[in-house]
């Protein structure tokens, strides 16, 4: 097994809103997979110098991103650091279970490996996305949106340093539309950033948010080599091993089940070695006996309109194989997804019938209003997420929800573009 390439951290001089023109709440913005049109609308009408005009252009036009980053520099809305500069953050954040926490990390810019081994990917990505993205990027040679990812810190040195370097007020202090608390700050101090990049050159990180923006970045490096800024990428980076850091399950809500199927799913559920019985009243109840489960047990809720709630629980010792076959999402994927619902993952890939969200009674009520077939799952931990990257395997699309999701527009890295 080959060594992996040394991580690569730095400071950049970033491009920051004016403050005192532009206050951050109205300018920041979800990344752009989460945001539908009527959120876009709403984020324009904040501010007409929100960040989603440049992360999700007018009319689908990529120069209009442009533009508008060329005249937002040129008037002073965005505005270039004087020095190189790491962000510390900090989100105070209450998530989907009702439990408050705290996620610490930075903002940085992350050299793209040659090699595997480096930064590793859990999730699959779909080539119209990346091309969709790489378009943009190749148009405004600036990337408004950093990708979350994780490393090992267990006794919290990194942490403990970006306090130690940081300026004594934040630069940024909002509440975003989900409550969640977020403050950063600059850290300037030389030594510092010097002590964070020698910590992480040992380490790995793993993607926990952003496939298709990270697999994007390794195609514009590609691409351009005549472009020698082409070879990092700004990202999020946190602790592993700190308790601020939690996924949440993804729950699948799918479209076109013939109502005969839907009848007969738990008789074809035990005919496949499944043990399915109801689960009480609703998803709370459903939710609260699938955490009692271990993880050795395959298991997912199934829901139907105006049907019991059921649990679906796969034999004894049937994920005791690869980390891969450990997380709930493959195996209903492969093993109910497919065969039974002829929704193989090539189709899931591309297809408009499945639904997805991160709360169990939204699901529910979705099925009741559609009459649909939902599926209810358990999140993976960081460190199955961990085994199934290194194992070099990937998960389906949405198997995780690391939460809160980063926000856009804090900062904006831009490139050089192509040297001719």
């Amino acid at each position: 097994m080959t060594t992996p390439e040394p991580l690569d951290v730095r400071p950049f001089r970033g491009l920051r809103y004016d403050p005192k023109r532009h206050p951050a709440y109205s300018v920041v913005a979800p990344p752009y997979d989460v945001i539908q049109l009527a959120d876009r609308m709403r984020l324009v009408a904040r501010s007409n110098r929100n960040v989603v005009r440049l992360i999700l252009p007018d009319v689908g036009r990529a120069e209009n991103a442009r533009r508008l980053l060329d005249e937002w520099r040129a008037d002073g809305t965005l505005r270039e650091e004087d020095v190189p500069c790491l962000y510390r953050t900090e989100e105070a954040f209450t998530g989907p279970d009702g439990v408050s926490r705290l996620r610490t990390g930075m903002i940085a810019l992350v050299g793209l490996p040659h090699g595997e081994g480096t930064i590793l990917p859990h999730e699959r990505t779909m080539p119209n996305i990346v091309e969709d993205r790489l378009r943009l990027l190749r148009t405004t040679h600036a990337q408004p949106s950093p990708i979350l990812v994780t490393y090992d810190d267990p006794y919290g040195d990194i942490d403990a340093a970006l306090r130690l370097g940081s300026e004594p007020l934040p630069i940024v202090d909002l509440t975003d539309d989900h409550g969640t608390h977020l403050r950063m700050w600059r850290v300037t101090d030389v030594p510092l950033q010097e002590r964070i990049h020698d910590i992480l050159a040992e380490r790995r990180l793993l993607i926990a948010d952003g496939h298709h923006r990270y697999a994007t970045a390794l195609a514009y490096r590609d691409t351009y080599p005549q472009d020698p800024s082409a070879n990092s990428m700004m990202m999020f980076l946190t602790n592993g091993a700190s308790p601020g850091l939690v996924i949440f399950p993804i729950h699948r809500i799918v479209s076109g089940v013939a109502a005969s199927v839907q009848e007969s799913l738990p008789t074809m559920l035990r005919a496949a070695g499944f043990t399915v019985e109801e689960a009480g009243d609703g998803v709370a109840q459903l939710e609260t006996a699938m955490a009692k489960l271990p993880h050795d047990h395959g298991v997912f809720g199934l829901v139907r309109k105006e049907l019991p709630v059921l649990l679906v629980t796969a034999p004894e010792g049937s994920t005791a194989g690869s980390p891969l076959s450990r997380i709930d999402a493959v195996m209903l994927q492969e093993r109910v997804l497919g065969p039974m619902l002829d929704l193989p993952a090539d189709v899931v890939a591309k297809t408009h019938r499945i639904r997805y969200t991160a709360y169990s009674d939204d699901a529910a009520a979705k099925v009741e209003e559609s009459g649909d077939v939902g599926f209810i799952l358990r999140a993976p931990t960081v460190r199955e997420v961990e085994a199934v990257a290194l194992a070099g395997d990937v998960m389906p699309q949405k198997s995780t929800y690391f939460y809160p999701k980063t926000l856009d527009g804090l900062v904006i890295r831009t490139l050089s573009g192509p040297q001719v």
